[in-house]
């Protein structure tokens, strides 16, 4: 085999190497779900403009085919650029790769398996030009068909997966019935979910034996893995967090919990492009509520629309505002009094208080009283899960929001800097939030109405978005690397830095580097 063909194979293998690893990503982070991954492929344009790209030059190759020399050089050219491009990802920190596990490891050896039957036997017999180029022709074939590849291993795999998962759900279900002391707390709503868990843990632990979801592993199969690991009777409670994108998921996770109390936090038009409406997801997130025993009691925020539908159990609205009328907001803590008792909380912006009022609420309903209530609210410390303030570069100052985002929590987050902020300098790095479907642009331009009214600079790093918004404080970059350097040159410390959502993570830790 000739110098150039085991550099074309190489680079090759590298290159299918990098796209496995990518799309087998993009089907984990979606929880393997068809309704989740088409979402996010419909919204990020860029993935198509990319593969168009390389799709375009792949048949260009192909024209000189029959003048063979032309071609396996420019096979050669092709592979290199591609290798150039993974170097660059390599060197950005934006090299996608999924979590080890054992369905990855299934997958990977799928993918093995098929390109040595389609590879293998080209092999030895490649040493002349014309078996070279049909073993490059291969690799073409290959390179182009591994999206696709991927996704049917992902769906013919999926049956015996769902299967082992619903083995999983109902051991885990039929633990939970053997239970008699613990009692289950559920908590649900479009956000403030992981947040609401938190205050009411660190608040509940302080006089009882509390167990929780860990994280934001808030689907059916990470409930059902929680009450299988963790969850028993030596525990007084159980807080459990419930996700969803569609009807009749929370009601699945409530038949495996059987929850006694549910806290709603909240409804917007998050994962809109999943749920079809807005009413869609009320009516999802009201599955909790309806799945109550009739002495359960639920904690519902006021400000979500109750429409006139009669609830047995117990429910409590309140509002925060009514609660909590003097709200003070200061760079690290906000404080506010609740039935004339004072409450300092170490979190950043008063949107976090109708989480903790959620959570002093069912407190008090299980029996702890105000001062102990908030004797522990003063212990709670901001998690990687809420809003962080953290030391940047030349004593600037950054605000970690990079976890989640949905158009509530965009604009708390903005007003917090308004408020907390007012003679600095202040910027944000956002790119923008998915699965809003076609309400996506309605959202997008409020918020960057929003972000114009506060913000002296806005880096938003979808360029999709440009359309909406051409002042001259909002750059527009989809490169975390050239983001983060750009940055880096407009930092003192009379700056402040909101990085808003996950992909301004990657470019607040370039920056941090």
């Amino acid at each position: 085999m000739s110098i150039i063909l085991i550099t074309i194979l190489t680079l090759f293998l590298i290159k299918l190497l990098r796209d496995s690893l990518y799309f087998a990503w993009l089907w984990q982070i979606k929880e393997y779900r068809i309704d989740r991954t088409r979402s996010y492929l419909r919204e990020d344009k860029s993935i198509f403009k990319n593969n168009i790209f390389y799709l375009v030059a792949s048949f260009l190759i192909l024209f000189f085919y029959l003048s063979q020399q032309i071609f396996i050089y420019l096979a050669l050219l092709f592979f290199a650029f591609t290798f150039y491009q993974i170097l660059r990802e390599i060197k950005n920190r934006s090299l996608k790769r999924p979590k080890l596990t054992f369905r990855m490891l299934v997958t990977f050896l799928m993918i093995v398996v098929f390109c040595l039957i389609i590879v293998f036997p080209w092999i030895p017999a490649s040493a002349g030009m014309t078996k070279s180029s049909v073993l490059i022709l291969l690799f073409l074939f290959l390179y182009l068909i591994t999206p696709f590849l991927i996704t049917a291993i992902i769906l013919s795999t999926n049956p015996f997966f769902n299967f082992q998962k619903k083995r999983i759900i109902k051991k885990a279900s039929l633990k939970m019935r053997g239970l008699k002391k613990i009692k289950v707390i559920g908590i649900t709503g479009s956000y403030g979910k992981t947040s609401t868990k938190e205050f009411l843990y660190a608040i509940l632990s302080q006089k009882y034996k509390v167990v929780k979801t860990t994280g934001n592993n808030n689907t059916n199969i990470g409930v059902a893995y929680t009450v299988l690991n963790k969850v028993s009777d030596e525990y007084d409670y159980f807080i459990c967090e419930m996700g969803a994108y569609k009807i009749g998921e929370i009601k699945e996770m409530c038949e495996i919990v059987k929850p006694e109390i549910g806290i709603l936090t909240g409804i917007n038009e998050q994962h809109l492009s999943l749920f079809g409406s807005i009413e869609n997801t009320r009516k999802a997130k009201f599955e909790l509520v309806e799945s109550l025993p009739k002495d359960g009691m639920a904690i519902i925020n006021s400000r979500i629309d109750i429409r006139s539908e009669g609830f047995s159990p117990i429910v409590k609205f309140f509002r925060a505002e009514a609660l909590a009328p003097s709200i003070k907001v200061y760079q690290d803590c906000v404080e506010f009094d609740y039935k004339n008792y004072k409450f300092k909380a170490n979190l950043l912006g008063k949107h976090y208080i109708e989480n903790i009022l959620s959570a002093i609420i069912t407190a008090e309903s299980l029996g702890m009283n105000l001062e102990e209530i908030s004797k522990a609210v003063e212990k709670i410390k901001p998690s990687k899960f809420m809003m962080r303030k953290l030391d940047g570069p030349n004593n600037s100052v950054f605000i970690d929001d990079s976890y989640s985002a949905n158009p509530d929590g965009v604009i708390a987050a903005l007003d917090y800097l308004d408020e907390a902020y007012r003679d600095y300098k202040k910027i944000i790095v956002f790119p923008g939030i998915i699965e809003l479907g076609s309400s996506s642009k309605k959202i997008h331009q409020k918020l960057f109405n929003k972000i114009d009214k506060i913000c002296d600079f806005a880096y938003i790093l979808n360029t999709e978005y440009q359309i909406l918004n051409t002042k001259n404080k909002f750059i527009f970059e989809r490169d975390f690397g050239k983001a983060a350097e750009m940055l880096k040159n407009n930092l003192d410390e009379k700056t402040v830095v909101l990085f808003e959502s996950r992909g301004a993570g990657v470019v607040m830790e370039k920056i941090k580097k």
